[in-house]
């Protein structure tokens, strides 16, 4: 089944294969008209009306249906891009449902602010973070504001920590096992790491399940329930960068009970933690997912004088929270006290 995005690729092309048929056509018979054609298409207009009674010519029918291809295409494409949701009644009857989104025109809509986010390659600022990122080749990145402005008001818009997207450019971000690589800043403070190393498997296990199972109950209702299995990477620290990395295993309840992996690397920095993850990546996608938000954090780097080291004790702000709980998941209850 195509997708709405392969239809707004495939249309006009259709348009043109048939456009060029309705050409050659004329050629047999008036090949100045054919050139004309060739290089103005609105002479294309002129052609269907000297045309439209000769029936054994076979112009007609292929012009015409080229011209219609491509309007509708060109709706499809305005309606898509220009399209705001009626606002919200101010009161609602809870016995009143609101009307479903129309499917296709959401996919229509979504496809077209996918195609149109402008990447970015090679070394982008982080401005909010004081830090950069030598983005890889073959990657790009995504910054929040053009993020906001695509998605607004949508299940895709940019949490308040989030600083932008990282794609690879093989990725159609409209497919149906589309990823990407969450960018996102935490400015609470300084966050030590220096317990981290003397954490037992067992101990940040327990934790993050805890912490995981808390999250899961807190959701809406009709969510599925998920859970912490276990790290498919054990979180692990690279002292020389302040960076960790680490994989998990997430069960989800429910009719489509299923496996997934979150992957995660963590660079940490003077005044707050620069955090890159893949969530929801297939099973069989594990090597791809840790190697990506690993080389992103190795990428990573803090201006001069922000980075890990560079602390100081006096007169830095401190996080509630350390590595261990960020990793666990329970730096999240440490920051509401």
């Amino acid at each position: 089944m195509f997708t709405a995005l392969y239809l707004l690729v495939a249309l006009p092309v259709v348009a043109a294969l048939l456009y060029l048929l309705a050409l050659v056509r004329v050629w047999r018979t008036e090949q100045m008209l054919a050139v004309l054609m060739l290089l103005f298409w609105p002479v294309g207009l002129y052609a269907l009306v000297k045309y439209w009674g000769e029936k054994e010519a076979g112009v007609r029918t292929p012009l015409l249906a080229s011209f219609i291809l491509v309007a509708v295409w060109a709706g499809a494409l305005a309606w898509g891009a220009g399209y705001q949701p009626p606002d919200e009644p101010m009161v609602a009857d809870d016995d009143t449902e609101a009307p479903a989104d129309d499917g296709i025109g959401a996919q229509v809509r979504r496809s077209v602010a996918l195609a149109n986010l402008p990447l970015r390659g090679g070394l982008v600022d982080i401005p909010v973070a004081k830090a950069s990122i030598d983005v890889p080749k073959h990657f790009r990145f995504i910054d929040r504001d053009a993020l906001q402005a695509a998605f607004a008001g949508t299940d895709d818009e940019p949490e308040a920590q989030t600083v932008g997207w990282i794609v690879h450019e093989r990725v159609d971000l409209a497919g149906k096992n589309a990823w990407h690589v969450d960018v996102d800043y935490l400015a609470d403070g300084f966050v030590s790491d220096e317990t981290f190393a003397a954490q037992s498997r067992e101990t940040l296990l327990a934790a993050g399940q805890r912490a995981t199972k808390a999250v899961s109950d807190q959701q809406d209702a009709g969510e599925p329930e998920f859970s912490l299995v276990d790290y498919a990477e054990m979180p692990r620290l690279d002292p020389a960068s302040h960076t960790a990395t680490w994989v998990e295993e997430i069960a989800y309840a429910g009719e489509h009970a299923r496996h997934a992996l979150d992957c995660y690397s963590v660079r940490l920095g003077r005044s707050g933690a620069l955090v890159f993850t893949i969530a929801d990546a297939l099973p069989s996608q594990r090597e791809l997912c840790l190697r990506s938000v690993r080389l992103l954090a190795g990428r990573s780097s803090f201006e001069r004088g922000q980075a890990y080291a560079d602390r100081s004790r006096l007169l830095d702000r401190k996080a509630k929270y350390d590595l261990v709980a960020l990793v666990t998941g329970t730096f999240a209850s440490a920051l509401v006290r």
